[in-house]
C-alpha cells in the first residue's frame, strides 16, 4: 500500500521580525507572546538560519510560488509580473493530486489570481490590497484590493461587523507622506479584525478539504504585522511602549552608509519622534504579532477538531522582517540588514530537532513538492530541504546566502552575500558595505574601505561574483565591469 501523503499548511505573516517569535528566545529587545507558534516549534522544529531571497513582499512571495529568485521569475518589485514559462507551486500541487486552497493576502502577481496558479478555492486580497481601505471610515491609508467584491467587507456584513472603524492613527511627520498610518486602534471586536477573517477563511478551506478524498495544500496569509498595524483590544494595549529598549543601532549616524539609507529614514518621517515614537509603534506591532499567534491557535484547533492535525505538516514563516527602529529605519527596503533578511521558520509534523543550516524561503517550493512525492517540472534555484525538516541534525553544507533587491522605491539595485562571519552588500551606484558580524552583530560599522579588511573584502567580492554567475543575475554585468574599483 502506498504511504499516505501528508497535508501541508503554510501559514505566513507579513513583515515579522524574527525576535517577535518567542520560540527563538531572542528577548534582548522585545518579549512578545506567541504561545501557539512556540507550541508548534516545541512539537516540531525550527530553522535558525532561514533567509528570504528578497526583503520585499511580492518578490519574496513570488519566489516561494516559483522556487526562483526574483530576477529569474520576473517579479522584482511589488508591481511587476511573472516572466513566461515559470511553474507555479499551486499548479504543481494540484497536478500532484492535492486539494489547494488560498486565504488572505495574495500579492504575488498583478494579473494572475490564485485559480490561475492552480488553487481550487480562496478569497484573496488582490494587488497591494489592504482590505480595510474603504471599509474603515477614518483610515487614511487607501490601498483597497483590486478585486471586487472586497471579501473582507462582505464577511464583516455577514458577521455583524458592518460599521467597524479605527482611531488613534499614528503617522510620520514627513508632509509628503501623510498617506499611511503606522498603526491604528480597531474600534471593534477581535472577530472583526482582518486577521480573524484570514483565520476563519482558512478554517473554511480546511472543512472543504476534509470533504475531499485528497491531501491538501493550504496557504494562509495574514496581512500583519505589516503596517498599518490595526489591532483591537486587548492587543492594542497589551504591551507597554516603555518596555522596548532602544536598539543599539538606533543612533547609527549613517555617515558610512549609502546616502539612500539616510533619505529612506527621512522619507518615513519618524526621526523627530525619537525612540519613544518607535516604542509606540513597536508596542502595537507586538500586539499585532500576538493577535496573529492567537489566530494560528484557532487554525490549529480546527485541524484537531477535524482529526487532521497529526497528518498535517505546518510551516509558519514570513516573507521578510522589519527594521522596527534598527538604524532608525522602519519596515523594509533598500538595505540588507539582518532585521529584514533573517526570518523565522517553524515546522511541525516531521522532525523534532532544530537546524542551523542556511536555508532559503523560496526553497519551500521544491520542499513541498518533495513532501507530495513529486518534483518541479521546470528548474528551480535551490533544493528541497525536507531531509533537514525530518532530521535537524543534518547539515546541507551551504556556507553562505545571497539576497537581492531591485529598485523598489529606490534608484539602484542591491546584492548581498553573508555567512556567519561577514556580510558584503553591493550597492549598484553607491558605496559598498562590509560588516564584521562577530565584532559588529548589529551592522553599525561599515569596514568596506578599511585597509585592514582588504583581503576579507576581496574574498567576499569573489563569493558574490560566483553567485551572480551561477544564478545568471543581470546585476553581475555592472558588478564585473567596476569590481576592481568598487
Amino acid at each position: 500500500m502506498a504511504k499516505k501523503r501528508k497535508n501541508i499548511l503554510l501559514i505566513m505573516s507579513d513583515q515579522q521580525r524574527m525576535d517577535t517569535v518567542g520560540a527563538y528566545n531572542m528577548k534582548e529587545f522585545c518579549d512578545v507572546k506567541t504561545p501557539n507558534i512556540d507550541r508548534l516549534a516545541q512539537e516540531g522544529m525550527k530553522f535558525n538560519n532561514a533567509y528570504t531571497p528578497s526583503a520585499i513582499c511580492a518578490p519574496a512571495r513570488a519566489a516561494i510560488m516559483t522556487g526562483l529568485y526574483p530576477h529569474t521569475n520576473g517579479v522584482i518589485d511589488n508591481f511587476t509580473d511573472y516572466k513566461p514559462g515559470v511553474s507555479f507551486l499551486g499548479q504543481c500541487m494540484h497536478d500532484a493530486g492535492y486539494y489547494c486552497g488560498y486565504a488572505g493576502k495574495w500579492h504575488v502577481s498583478p494579473s494572475r489570481t490564485p485559480r490561475d496558479c492552480g488553487f481550487d478555492d480562496g478569497k484573496p486580497f488582490m494587488g497591494y490590497a489592504f482590505p480595510g481601505s474603504g471599509v474603515y471610515k477614518h483610515l487614511i491609508f487607501n490601498q483597497p484590493p483590486d478585486n471586487k467584491p472586497n471579501y473582507y467587507e462582505e464577511w464583516l456584513k455577514e458577521h455583524d461587523g458592518d460599521g467597524v472603524d479605527v482611531s488613534h492613527g499614528f503617522l510620520g511627520d514627513n508632509p509628503a507622506l501623510q498617506i499611511q498610518e503606522m498603526f491604528c486602534k480597531l474600534e471593534g471586536r477581535v472577530e472583526d479584525s482582518i486577521e480573524y477573517f484570514v483565520a476563519d477563511e482558512t478554517r473554511r478551506l480546511i472543512d472543504k478539504a476534509k470533504d475531499t478524498d485528497k491531501p491538501f495544500f493550504i496557504w494562509a496569509n495574514f496581512w500583519g504585522p505589516h503596517s498599518p498595524s490595526i489591532v483591537p483590544e486587548p492587543y492594542y494595549s497589551m504591551y507597554d511602549p516603555a518596555s522596548f529598549p532602544e536598539h543599539p543601532s538606533y543612533k547609527d549616524d549613517m555617515l558610512d552608509k549609502p546616502y539612500g539609507y539616510w533619505l529612506t529614514e527621512k522619507m518615513w518621517g519618524l526621526g523627530d519622534y525619537g525612540w519613544k515614537g518607535f516604542q509606540e509603534i513597536f508596542a502595537r506591532y507586538a500586539g499585532h504579532c500576538t493577535l496573529i499567534d492567537d489566530m494560528v491557535g484557532l487554525i490549529v484547533k480546527k485541524l484537531k477538531e477535524t482529526g487532521l492535525y497529526d497528518d498535517t505538516v505546518i510551516v509558519y514563516t514570513c516573507d521578510h522582517g522589519d527594521c522596527m527602529g534598527a538604524h532608525k529605519l522602519i519596515e523594509k527596503g533598500a538595505f540588507t540588514f539582518d532585521e529584514i533578511y533573517h526570518i523565522p521558520m517553524v515546522v511541525k509534523g516531521l522532525g523534532h530537532t532544530d537546524n542551523d543550516s542556511f536555508v532559503y524561503l523560496h526553497e519551500l517550493m521544491p520542499t513541498f513538492l518533495d513532501i507530495a512525492g513529486t518534483q518541479p517540472p521546470t528548474p528551480v534555484q535551490g533544493k528541497s530541504f525536507l531531509d533537514l525538516m525530518e532530521d535537524g541534525s543534518r547539515d546541507n553544507g551551504r556556507t553562505e546566502v545571497y539576497g537581492e533587491y531591485h529598485n523598489h522605491f529606490y534608484v539602484a539595485r542591491q546584492r548581498m552575500v553573508r555567512d556567519h562571519e561577514y556580510q558584503l552588500t553591493f550597492n549598484e551606484s553607491e558605496r559598498g558595505e562590509l560588516y564584521d558580524l562577530k565584532k559588529d552583530p548589529y551592522q553599525i560599522h561599515n569596514v568596506c574601505y578599511d585597509p585592514a579588511y582588504a583581503k576579507v573584502k576581496e574574498k567576499y567580492m569573489n563569493i558574490m561574483s560566483k553567485h551572480m554567475k551561477e544564478l545568471g543575475d543581470p546585476a553581475g554585468v555592472w558588478f564585473h565591469r567596476i569590481k576592481q574599483w568598487y
